[in-house]
């Protein structure tokens, strides 16, 4: 099955509470066929996405702001115009740097993370209480956390 056309405005979409960051799919995997899926996600300074793994590649690119990329342990500091790609099973996390709330876009590949991110909008409503929900969602989707100072 072909995927079909697809335009979304900006007012478009719904965005997700996830961690104290924003998210708005962009597309879905719905959208895709699996293919593939695309997201905008917003960084504030000192929050961002704990160090974890998956089954898919995930790119980044960074539209504003300053973020705080790590990727199999290394550091890098990531402005506007700057792209990673976290190849499947690397060890990635990031969070914002600038006082101007960061805004990344996401692509993963194939698309797994919509389910993932919903129902972190739907569970963990409060903060630092709810974290422990986390490891089960992961599970669920596919999603490993890593512990700091552990390998994966």
């Amino acid at each position: 099955m072909a995927t079909s056309p697809l335009i979304r405005h900006a007012q478009d979409g719904i965005w997700l509470n996830v961690l104290g960051m924003q998210i708005k799919f962009l597309c879905t995997t719905d959208d895709t066929q699996g293919r593939y899926s695309s997201m905008l996600n917003t960084v504030p300074k000192g929050l961002g996405a704990p160090p974890h793994q998956h089954p898919w590649d995930e790119a980044f690119y960074v539209l504003k702001g300053e973020v705080e990329f790590t990727l199999n342990g290394d550091q890098h500091v990531l402005k506007e115009g700057d792209y990673v790609l976290a190849p499947a099973n690397a060890v990635h996390a990031f969070k914002g740097l600038s006082d101007q709330e960061g805004l990344l876009i996401a692509f993963e590949s194939p698309g797994h993370s919509h389910h993932f991110f919903q129902e972190i909008n739907d569970s963990v409503k409060t903060l630092p209480d709810d974290l422990t929900k986390m490891p089960d969602i992961g599970q669920r989707h596919q999603v490993t956390f890593i512990q700091p100072g552990t390998a994966a």
